[in-house]
């Protein structure tokens, strides 16, 4: 007679019987679960020691053998099956530990390699103080003759350094050095003498009418430049030509043809003037650099004129602005597809990038390290020319519909200040803080429900902002208060330029190719 414990399935040494229930148990298991659960195993019935009957078997019960180890085949068979797990695991302990080798060597082999760099690198270091020490020795006897000669070759040295460096490196090292000069003159800069007071723009009005500049087949000045002495108007069409009027002289001093679409922007460079460069770009994907004629010095106008010295055709899309960098050196273009490029004056792209939306209008910043481009979509972004790297984006987005282009930009001269213009809303941001300084709206400023902003611009001293509608707004900047708005007639203006360093006045270009001059009385 045997019996089977309802707990381990085997045969118990020590059987028992549940009074409740009546199920056999090993003792030692049920009295262990009894002490921890208190209930009998695989039912909700309480039990206790005293509920438990023993059985006593007469003769007592043997424990079989296990029904796998009762032959010789069986007991090889379990022989085998551990002696092949011994063998797996041997075998996983081997892998294991020449894995734990190979980390351990290469660990070592880089402390090695990093101890022999530092030992280099500081036997150079001694070796450059102690080259320093004797160059600094030598300073007290130098000849005035070795002194003299000194520049020479470190200009020859600068030289060597440039050829060795790639055009884009050439860039930003010249784009630092413009900038921290600029950045120290800022800080020290003064108003103009002379500069046109506020109450005198008070009472500003028009005083010069300049009709049809470019042909009337396709009218509209899209683009306006003027030069430093506040002369020389240089003017972008939608006849696809470029214009230089002279305002001392009333007429038109050179067309430059050359475009085969209408020319979206025509830029100054070095301030402008009858011996300087001028760029362009157009809707035919093409920008142009034009040099000035060796006739422009003189007096007679036939002689006067400027020639195509470079076209570049970096882009694949219309141009939608241009900027010189402050060097003078180099300038940036811009086409609608997002993407952007730098060029150096001879026609050579030195560095290109993109952003991810359709660019409207494009602006350096006065010191030239970064770009400011404004987007179809209406945001106005700074882009670090040299990362290539967005790093504000100011969000100009309007919702009325077909109104959010930006298509206005300009920096202030005083480095911080910067206006935009969306077709609703015109605004000024401070860059320290990257927040609205002050905002209009059209309804604001324009009698005209209809009316929409076109452009802005301050003034070369950083005193005075020009806005467009359907009149010209001047406000006085820091206070924002309104000194005047100029009538600008029934065609629409969508450029507009202070002239001279006194801002003594502004010049607007209209959609019917006239210019219109505006000072104080």
């Amino acid at each position: 007679m045997s019996f089977c414990c309802s707990i381990s399935g085997e045969a118990p040494t020590e059987p028992v019987i549940s009074s409740k229930t009546g199920r056999v148990y090993e003792k030692r298991l049920l009295i262990k679960h009894l002490e921890e659960n208190g209930r009998e195993p695989q039912t909700d019935h309480g039990l206790s020691e005293e509920e438990i009957i023993s059985v006593y078997a007469d003769p007592p019960a043997v424990k079989p053998r296990p029904p796998t180890l009762t032959s010789i085949p069986a007991l090889l068979s379990t022989f085998q099956n551990e002696w092949d797990s011994l063998v797996l695991e041997t075998f996983t302990l081997k892998q294991q530990y020449q894995q734990v080798r190979q980390e351990l060597s290469q660990a070592l082999y880089q402390n090695d390699a990093a101890c022999r760099v530092i030992a280099r690198l500081m036997k150079e270091r001694d070796e450059a103080r102690e080259t320093l020490a004797t160059l600094q020795a030598q300073v007290g006897t130098v000849t005035k003759q070795a002194t003299d000669e000194e520049p020479k070759n470190e200009a020859q040295a600068m030289d060597v350094d440039k050829e060795d460096q790639s055009p884009e490196e050439v860039y930003c090292e010249k784009a630092a050095e413009t900038a921290q000069v600029l950045s120290k003159a800022r800080m020290k800069r003064e108003i103009p003498e002379g500069l046109v007071t506020a109450d005198a723009w008070k009472t500003a009005k028009q005083s010069e009418h300049v009709e049809s500049l470019h042909t009337t087949t396709k009218p509209g000045i899209l683009s306006l430049d003027v030069d430093r002495a506040g002369d020389l108007a240089l003017t972008g069409g939608a006849d696809n030509h470029a214009e230089v009027y002279s305002r001392s002289r009333d007429q038109t001093l050179a067309t430059l043809k050359g475009h085969t679409k209408k020319v979206t922007a025509a830029v100054w460079v070095n301030g402008g003037g009858l011996e300087q460069s001028i760029v362009t770009g157009s809707a035919d994907k093409s920008v142009r650099i034009w040099s000035p004629k060796a006739g422009n010095g003189g007096e007679s106008v036939r002689s006067m004129g400027w020639t195509k010295s470079s076209i570049i055709k970096h882009h694949s899309a219309e141009i939608a602005g241009i900027a010189v960098h402050p060097s003078n050196e180099y300038f940036a273009s811009a086409s609608v597809d997002g993407n952007w490029a730098i060029h150096s004056m001879e026609g050579t792209t030195v560095i290109s990038g993109s952003i991810d939306s359709p660019i409207a209008k494009i602006a350096f910043h006065p010191d030239g390290m970064f770009l400011g481009i404004g987007t179809a979509d209406g945001y106005a972004k700074i882009v670090d020319v040299k990362q290539k790297q967005v790093l504000a984006t100011l969000d100009l987005s309007s919702s009325v519909e077909g109104a959010t282009e930006i298509n206005g930009l300009h920096f202030s001269e005083n480095g911080y200040y910067f206006v935009t213009t969306s077709p609703c809303e015109a605004a000024v941001w401070d860059l320290r803080k990257q927040k609205k300084a002050q905002s209009w709206s059209v309804s604001d400023l324009a009698g005209n429900d209809e009316a929409r902003f076109t452009t802005a611009c301050f003034d070369m001293s950083g005193k005075y902002l020009a806005l467009v509608a359907d009149n010209v707004f001047v406000f006085k900047v820091k206070g924002w208060s309104q000194l005047v708005a100029l009538p600008t007639g029934e065609s629409s203006v969508h450029a507009v330029a202070w002239c001279g360093r006194v801002s003594s006045s502004i010049v607007a270009a209209a959609m019917d190719n006239s210019l219109q001059y505006y000072a104080p009385e």
